[in-house]
């Protein structure tokens, strides 16, 4: 009886943490090519993690969905620790190795290289003072292949590769 009345005081005081922690909002702020080789492109998906909380949140790891022009882009996740300080807002780059088949393709049914939609759906899986928390993220957009990266320069800088110096 004395235990059952220990957790019933208990149930208000555990209920209002609850009500203290305020989800991140996580958004994606860019996708970006970082790099080009013989066999395909970097991309980093950067993210911007917004902690409205007075504590720090700890990230234990993502896992994402890339869609691009309604075709499966990359797919992944890994478990990394990275601390999201109170009252601040964050980055997160998520790296994304991109073949050059999967980018022609891509730009055979998207003729617009300023203007390529893509759909990205992921979940960071964060701790807090509560317990563990999925931040989910669903952002639709268009995104733009700078000129570097499209295939003809892409094909350019191959070919630079394989130059005997």
């Amino acid at each position: 009886m004395i235990r059952f009345l220990s957790y019933l005081l208990l149930l208000p005081v555990l209920a209002s943490c609850s009500l203290i922690v305020t989800k991140p909002d996580v958004s994606l702020q860019r996708i970006a090519p970082t790099g080009v080789d013989s066999s395909g492109i970097d991309i980093e998906l950067n993210l911007l993690i917004k902690n409205p909380n007075s504590f720090d949140i700890t990230l234990l790891g993502y896992s994402y969905t890339l869609e691009v022009s309604d075709l499966p882009f990359a797919s992944g996740g890994i478990r990394k620790t990275a601390v999201f300080m109170g009252k601040q807002e964050s980055g997160l780059s998520i790296p994304v190795r991109v073949r050059h088949g999967e980018l022609l393709e891509i730009l055979k049914r998207q003729h617009d290289p300023d203007k390529i939609p893509y759909h990205l759906s992921a979940s960071l899986q964060v701790d807090t003072p509560i317990g563990e928390l999925s931040l989910p993220i669903d952002q639709r957009g268009l995104f733009s292949i700078p000129e570097k990266y499209r295939p003809g320069s892409v094909l350019q800088q191959i070919k630079g590769l394989f130059k005997l110096r």
